[in-house]
Protein backbone atom coordinates (compact mmCIF):
# COMPACT_ATOMS: atom_id res chain seq x y z
CA UNK A 1 0.00 0.00 0.00
CA UNK A 2 1.08 3.30 -1.08
CA UNK A 3 1.08 6.33 1.69
CA UNK A 4 -0.65 9.61 0.72
CA UNK A 5 3.34 11.11 0.87
CA UNK A 6 4.29 8.10 -1.53
CA UNK A 7 1.50 8.70 -3.82
CA UNK A 8 2.40 12.34 -4.18
CA UNK A 9 6.08 12.14 -4.63
CA UNK A 10 4.29 9.85 -7.80
CA UNK A 11 2.52 12.92 -8.87
CA UNK A 12 5.40 15.21 -8.83
CA UNK A 13 7.26 12.04 -10.46
CA UNK A 14 4.49 12.40 -13.57
CA UNK A 15 4.60 15.82 -13.65
CA UNK A 16 8.15 16.19 -13.90
CA UNK A 17 7.68 13.53 -17.15
CA UNK A 18 5.30 15.38 -18.41
CA UNK A 19 7.55 18.35 -18.33
CA UNK A 20 10.39 16.39 -19.63
CA UNK A 21 8.67 15.19 -22.95
CA UNK A 22 7.37 18.81 -23.75
CA UNK A 23 10.83 19.99 -23.27
CA UNK A 24 12.69 17.37 -24.87
CA UNK A 25 10.16 17.36 -27.89
CA UNK A 26 10.65 21.16 -28.04
CA UNK A 27 14.44 21.37 -28.35
CA UNK A 28 13.95 18.45 -30.81
CA UNK A 29 11.91 20.29 -33.14
CA UNK A 30 14.51 22.99 -32.91
CA UNK A 31 17.57 21.34 -34.12
CA UNK A 32 18.93 21.09 -37.58
CA UNK A 33 21.27 17.66 -36.97
CA UNK A 34 18.88 15.15 -37.23
CA UNK A 35 21.24 12.42 -35.22
CA UNK A 36 20.57 15.05 -32.25
CA UNK A 37 17.03 15.71 -33.17
CA UNK A 38 16.42 11.93 -33.13
CA UNK A 39 18.45 11.18 -29.46
CA UNK A 40 15.96 13.90 -27.96
CA UNK A 41 13.02 12.53 -29.74
CA UNK A 42 13.83 9.05 -28.19
CA UNK A 43 14.50 10.23 -24.63
CA UNK A 44 11.22 11.62 -25.48
CA UNK A 45 9.73 8.72 -25.88
CA UNK A 46 11.34 6.91 -22.74
CA UNK A 47 9.64 9.99 -21.07
CA UNK A 48 6.67 9.14 -22.22
CA UNK A 49 6.59 5.69 -21.54
CA UNK A 50 7.57 6.01 -18.08
CA UNK A 51 4.54 8.64 -17.93
CA UNK A 52 2.31 6.08 -19.05
CA UNK A 53 3.57 3.33 -17.02
CA UNK A 54 2.98 4.82 -13.95
CA UNK A 55 0.26 6.59 -14.68
CA UNK A 56 -1.40 3.29 -15.75
CA UNK A 57 -0.71 1.47 -12.17
CA UNK A 58 -2.04 4.66 -10.14
CA UNK A 59 -5.24 4.67 -12.13
CA UNK A 60 -5.98 1.21 -11.21
CA UNK A 61 -5.70 1.35 -8.26
CA UNK A 62 -2.88 -0.74 -7.65
CA UNK A 63 -1.20 -0.89 -4.06
CA UNK A 64 -3.02 2.87 -2.85
CA UNK A 65 -4.75 2.93 0.48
Amino acid sequence: MLSAKELMHLEDFLTMEQSCVKTLNFYASQLQDNQAKQLLQQMAQRNQQNFQTISKHLNSGQNLQ
